[in-house]
């Protein structure tokens, strides 16, 4: 009798093993079933149904023609500044080695006034190179913001010719599918509007 009830027990435990295998063997279809279906819509789905867009802006910077030539204009006029300083600071440097050679021929009260005049050289100098950098600084933005500008309108052309309601900002959003990505897009006509920006260069030159 107590074989009996231990046998009944075993089977007993052996059937509920089964079911939950049975569970688990059917939930495990049921979510393959529905990866299946949902992929079948992702592979279904195109920019022209999909109400929003994602784009890069640094790739589209990366890709703009006018943004390589505004770089390479920059630093043209950054080095030019660079060898005008470089001339500068070389006279500044025997000046100062002549300053400390007649130290010792000079009175007092004339090397002090020799040094005064020194110091307002260096300063001079020193005033001149934050202006610059503060120019080519302000050139930069100046020239980045054209080229934003000119690929934001693209941009906004091409979400009301696809019927975009949102463009995100590719960078903040964690999945993305690239069939939404209109970087490149924005891209190839921002460089067929702006090809090129040409930067002043006398106007830069000007630094007292």
């Amino acid at each position: 009798m107590i074989k009996q009830n231990r046998l009944v027990l075993m089977l007993v435990h052996y059937f509920n093993i089964m079911k939950i295998l049975i569970i688990l063997l059917l939930s495990t279809f049921y979510l393959n079933l529905t990866f299946a279906e949902n992929e079948v819509k992702n592979n279904n789905l195109n920019a022209d149904n999909f109400p929003a867009a994602v784009i890069d802006m640094k790739k589209v910077l990366s890709k703009s023609s006018a943004f390589s030539t505004l770089q390479k204009e920059m630093q043209e006029i950054e080095n030019n500044f660079k060898k005008d300083i470089k001339k500068e600071e070389e006279e500044l440097k025997k000046e100062q080695n002549n300053l400390v050679a007649q130290k010792s021929v000079l009175s007092e009260e004339q090397f002090k006034e020799k040094e005064n005049e020194f110091k307002q050289k260096v300063n001079k100098v020193q005033s001149k190179v934050e202006k610059i950098r503060r120019e080519l600084e302000a050139t930069m933005a100046k020239g980045m913001q054209i080229i934003q500008q000119e690929a934001v309108k693209h941009m906004k052309d091409i979400s009301i010719k696809k019927g975009y309601l949102l463009v995100f900002d590719a960078n903040s959003t964690v999945i993305a599918a690239d069939i939404i990505n209109i970087s490149n897009l924005v891209a190839d006509k921002l460089n067929k509007s702006l090809p090129k920006i040409t930067i002043d260069q006398d106007k830069e030159k000007k630094v007292d």
